[in-house]
C-alpha cells in the first residue's frame, strides 16, 4: 500500500513535469543545434584523432536524443495545453525561435550523414526533404506572419533573433550537400540544383535581414545584457553559408569532372569560386564575432537562460568553414583557426550542458523567466492572476 507521502511526491513530480511541458518553448532547440554542432566539430576535427570521433558521436547520440524529447514535449504542450501554438505565433521573440526546429533537425541529419556515410543516405535523403518543407514554412510562413502581426515599435524590439527563421534554409542547403556525395549519379544533378537554389533564397533573406539588425544596432545601440548572447547569431548564416556555398561548388565540379568536363581538373573554375565567396563570407564572420565577443566583455551578461545556445551553433558553423577551406587550400592557418574555435565551442556546449541541467532539471529558472516573458506580452486577467497566485 503506497504511503501518502509517496502519492504527494509523485503528484509533486507529475505537476512539475506539466510546468515544464506548459512552458516549453522552441528555443531550447537550440540545445540540439549546439551539441550537433559540436559533433560535427569532432568528427571532422582538422587534427583528428579517433577518440575525438568517438566523443563526437556521443555528442551525435546526445543530440539525437534531445531532438526525440523536445518534438514529444512540443506536441504534447500544443495537446494538453490548445491555444498555445498560436500565442507563440502572434509573440515577436518566441515566434522567432521556432526556427530552430528545422535547424536542430538538420544538424542531426548532417551529423549522422558524416558518421555513417553512404549507409544512411536514403534515411537522410527523406528526412532533408521534411526539413526542407519545415524550413520553408519558417523561411516564408513565418516571416509573412511576422511581416503582417508583429508589432515593434522602437529599435529596441529588433533583435538578431530576426535572423533564426531565414537561416533555416542556409542550414537545410548545407545539409543537403553533405548528402550529394552519397547519391547515386542520376539523383545527384536535380539535389545540386535544389541545394544551390535554397541557399540562395535563404542567403539572400539572410543579408537583409542582417542590414536590419545593423540598422537596430546603429539606432538603438547593443541589444539589453540579458539578450547579449544572441549577438552572435549573425555569424550563423555567414559561417554556414561559406561552408555549404564550398560544399556545393566541390560537388558541382566533381560531377561535371566526371559527365564530361575533364578540363575542369587542370581548371577548377567552381572550386576557385567557391574559395572566393567563401573567404569573403568568413572575413565577415569575424568581424560579427569579434563584435559578439566584445559586446559579451563589456556588459557581461549575467542571468542564464536557454538562448544562451545561440552561442554555440553560429560559433560552430564558422569553425566548419574554416575548417573546410583548410581542405580545399591545404592551408594549415585555417585548420589551425578552425581547431581554436572548434575547441571553444565544444568546450562552451559542455559548460552549457551542465548549466542546462543546473537551471532546468534540478531547478526551473529557465522555465520561470519563459513564463514571464509569455504572460508580460499575454497579460493573465486579475481574476485568474489571483487565483493562480493564491494556489
Amino acid at each position: 500500500m503506497l504511503e501518502k507521502s509517496d502519492v504527494l511526491v509523485r503528484r509533486s513530480k507529475a505537476e512539475m513535469l506539466l510546468y515544464r511541458i506548459k512552458h516549453f518553448s522552441p528555443a531550447w532547440f537550440g540545445m540540439v543545434m549546439g551539441t550537433g554542432i559540436s559533433s560535427a566539430i569532432l568528427v571532422n576535427y582538422p587534427f583528428g584523432a579517433e577518440w575525438l570521433r568517438d566523443i563526437g558521436i556521443a555528442f551525435w547520440a546526445f543530440a539525437t536524443g534531445l531532438l526525440i524529447v523536445f518534438c514529444i514535449m512540443s506536441v504534447l504542450r500544443h495537446v494538453l495545453f490548445p491555444g498555445t501554438f498560436k500565442q507563440v505565433l502572434l509573440h515577436p521573440m518566441q515566434s522567432m525561435f521556432l526556427g530552430c526546429m528545422p535547424m536542430g533537425l538538420s544538424s542531426v541529419i548532417a551529423d549522422t550523414i558524416g558518421i555513417f556515410g553512404k549507409s544512411a543516405v536514403w534515411p537522410c535523403y527523406i528526412l532533408w526533404w521534411i526539413d526542407l518543407a519545415l524550413s520553408l514554412a519558417c523561411a516564408w510562413l513565418l516571416v509573412f506572419v511576422g511581416f503582417v502581426h508583429h508589432r515593434r515599435k522602437e529599435p529596441a524590439g529588433l533583435n538578431a533573433v530576426i535572423l533564426l527563421p531565414v537561416v533555416t534554409l542556409v542550414v537545410n542547403s548545407s545539409t543537403g550537400s553533405l548528402i550529394v556525395e552519397h547519391l547515386p549519379d542520376s539523383w545527384k544533378p536535380h539535389m545540386i540544383v535544389m541545394t544551390t537554389l535554397v541557399w540562395g533564397n535563404g542567403e539572400i533573406l539572410a543579408y537583409a535581414f542582417t542590414c536590419v539588425y545593423c540598422w537596430r544596432l546603429l539606432t538603438g545601440n547593443m541589444p539589453a545584457r540579458e539578450m547579449m548572447i544572441s549577438c552572435f547569431l549573425p555569424i550563423g548564416p555567414l559561417g554556414q553559408g561559406a561552408y555549404g556555398f564550398l560544399l556545393n561548388s566541390q560537388n558541382l565540379e566533381t560531377y561535371l569532372v566526371k559527365h564530361g568536363y575533364p578540363i575542369l581538373v587542370q581548371i577548377p573554375v567552381f572550386t576557385y569560386a567557391g574559395v572566393i565567396v567563401a573567404v569573403v563570407m568568413v572575413g565577415f564572420a569575424t568581424f560579427w564575432l569579434f563584435c559578439a565577443v566584445a559586446g559579451c566583455l563589456y556588459y557581461r551578461p549575467k542571468r542564464f537562460g536557454v538562448s544562451w545556445w545561440g552561442l554555440s551553433f553560429p560559433v560552430g558553423t564558422y569553425a566548419l568553414a574554416t575548417n573546410e577551406l583548410g581542405k580545399v587550400l591545404d592551408a594549415d592557418s585555417f585548420r589551425v583557426v578552425s581547431c581554436i574555435v572548434g575547441s571553444t565551442v565544444v568546450l562552451a556546449s559542455f559548460s552549457l550542458c551542465i548549466a542546462t541541467f543546473y537551471f532546468s532539471v534540478l531547478r526551473d529558472n529557465v522555465f520561470r523567466n519563459l513564463e514571464m516573458e509569455m504572460e508580460e506580452f499575454y497579460p493573465k486577467p486579475t481574476a485568474l492572476r489571483d487565483e493562480s497566485d493564491s494556489v
